[in-house]
């Protein structure tokens, strides 16, 4: 489990739902793990036909002219974000199965319906919630850490600062992709639901108490 590249994925939405909402924006960035001060990135719009529903205005500020403007076919943002991410990369993001379910969905209808994600997986919300009593949301990880990068609700943005955060936590502990990979943590109060990985750990965490940094021993 020695991975030489990590992808960070941010999706922009229209719902919560893969099977239903619609992405509208990709951002993603990609680097190698032995040098993390040089990065690519990569960020797109997606065409959508419908009226935006208003709270994603509000959340996003992204608007149906910009999508009309800028946005490119889905079948052609799904083979370029494909081709973006190298077959034996680690995916990682903020809270990335939600993201996971959404790229899961874009894959089998725009690329191969027989599609199943065999990549790592490193949860950057997971890891935040076992190390701090903090709420933990993408915004407080960035004051957490002092990244300079807000948290805008913008998949390129948010891929930047999470990755801004990534390396704060690596910066601390240099074990941190070890431990936590294909490990995804939910609040104890209630069941994982969501996308679910074969090859992925899903476990009941509870804040700040490192319960899941000696799982992958186990």
């Amino acid at each position: 489990m020695n991975h030489q590249t990590i992808v960070i994925i941010d999706f922009e939405t229209t719902g919560f739902k893969p099977n239903e909402d619609e992405i509208i924006e990709i951002g993603a960035l990609k680097f190698h793990t032995s040098d993390m001060s040089t990065c690519e990135t990569f960020q797109t719009f997606i065409s959508y036909e419908k009226p935006l529903p208003q709270k994603i205005i509000e959340i996003t500020h992204i608007t149906d002219g910009m999508l009309r403007e800028k946005g490119i076919e889905r079948t052609v943002a799904a083979q370029k974000l494909f081709s973006f991410i190298p077959e034996d990369a680690l995916i990682s993001g903020y809270n990335v199965m939600f993201d996971l379910g959404f790229y899961n969905t874009l894959m089998k209808n725009n690329i191969k319906k027989e599609y199943v994600i065999q990549h790592d997986i490193l949860d950057i919300l997971t890891i935040f919630r076992d190390l701090s009593t903090t709420p933990h949301k993408l915004s407080d990880a960035v004051s957490y850490y002092n990244v300079q990068t807000p948290n805008t609700h913008r998949a390129l943005d948010d891929v930047i600062a999470t990755f801004e955060v990534f390396k704060s936590m690596v910066n601390q502990d240099e074990q941190v992709i070890k431990t936590y990979t294909n490990i995804v943590g939910h609040p104890p109060f209630r069941s994982y639901y969501g996308l679910k990985l074969p090859h992925v750990k899903y476990l009941p965490q509870r804040s700040g108490l490192k319960d899941l940094s000696l799982v992958h021993k186990l």
